[in-house]
């Protein structure tokens, strides 16, 4: 296995790197925090900044707009804005929507709405039904007379999610995605992709949220002792360093084999597992850590790393739940990559 990156791929990620340090992250107006999966905040204006580079469609075909890039440039931009903690949140959801409208959609959708994602001016997230309650797919405003969208507030008090009822909600034929009917097995198709790009962030995220404890070890005493200096602690962080490490490559080595169009029957299914649990592992230890700080809000004077951990925390709870259960997802490994039976069904 070569584990170096080609010279235009280092060249590519010294781009990223350098548009980073000319536009800091921290300078550009967010909505909400971090959801805890490594995209950082929502920034419309940060997703333009990005538009403004040609990176929203970096690998879309030419015919469509995009530059037919590399899938590993993808990646490398994902580590690097993840690693820099940059308000990208709102990209996964537009990337997702753009590969659905090129494979899926109409001509009407590909001359509408892609040159809009491109330019960062408008911002997609899918809605799930289930089989026998509405299966169709479809690009649809929501500003659409018959919408009523609830919102679902999480453990840390923010909205991340939302409820969404339609009530004789009617969208021209030329807005469906695909045929009529066949809209949940797309679903199933994004979420095998969900589970690979919307976890690709954490590996980066979590070591930077490593390197803090790190350096809070080093600055912090108990006893007159810095942490560091206690072999427990010492050896926690150099474990989750190496999982940390071992994520990132597995999650390179599945971008390498989609790249290539080789299947990847379990592999997306493996990468959100390790990625969700690790964590949650990550957090928990952090909030080890920081002791009676632990529990602090970002608010609070005399909270330690801002408030950060506990944050985390709080979010990763219900990772290991979206985008399938780890449970199931265990199943999945379990059946298509180690060819086990599968789970035995109770018939009516």
């Amino acid at each position: 296995m070569h584990f170096e990156f080609s010279p235009a791929e280092r060249a590519f990620a010294e781009e990223v790197r350098s548009f980073l340090r000319a536009h800091p992250p921290a300078t550009f107006p967010i909505d909400g925090m971090d959801a805890g999966y490594g995209s950082g905040a929502h920034s419309r204006p940060f997703l333009r900044a990005l538009a403004d580079q040609g990176w929203l469609s970096l690998t879309w075909p030419r015919a469509f707009g995009g530059q037919e890039r590399p899938l590993t440039h993808k990646l490398l931009l994902f580590e690097e804005l993840a690693a820099a903690a940059a308000p990208f949140g709102p990209l996964a959801g537009c990337d997702q929507t753009a590969e659905g409208i090129i494979r899926y959609g109409s001509e009407h959708l590909r001359r509408e709405v892609l040159p809009r994602i491109a330019r960062g001016e408008a911002t997609f997230w899918q809605g799930f039904s289930e089989p026998n309650s509405g299966s169709d797919l479809a690009s649809v405003d929501n500003a659409t007379p018959g919408m009523d969208i609830r919102p679902i507030r999480s453990l840390t008090g923010e909205v991340y999610h939302y409820e969404v009822f339609l009530d004789e909600v009617r969208v021209p034929a030329e807005c469906l995605l695909g045929k009529e009917g066949e809209g949940f097995t797309q679903l199933l198709r994004g979420l095998d992709t969900d589970r690979f790009w919307g976890r690709f962030y954490k590996a980066p995220m979590l070591r930077r949220v490593l390197d803090e404890l790190v350096r809070h070890a080093n600055e912090t005493t108990r006893n007159g002792v810095p942490l560091a200096r206690d072999s427990a602690i010492r050896r926690r962080l150099a474990s989750l360093a190496t999982e940390i490490e071992a994520v990132r490559l597995l999650f390179y080595r599945i971008g390498w084999m989609l790249q290539e169009g080789l299947p990847t029957p379990y592999e997306t299914a493996l990468c959100k597992v390790m990625a969700d649990e690790l964590g949650q592992a990550v957090a928990a230890f952090g909030m080890e850590m920081l002791g009676l700080y632990a529990p602090l809000t970002q608010d609070s004077r005399s909270a330690k790393l801002r408030g950060s951990i506990q944050h985390l925390y709080q979010t990763s709870m219900g990772q290991t739940i979206a985008g399938g259960t780890s449970e199931v997802l265990r199943s999945t490994v379990a059946t298509r990559g180690l060819g086990l039976p599968s789970e035995p069904r109770v018939r009516d």
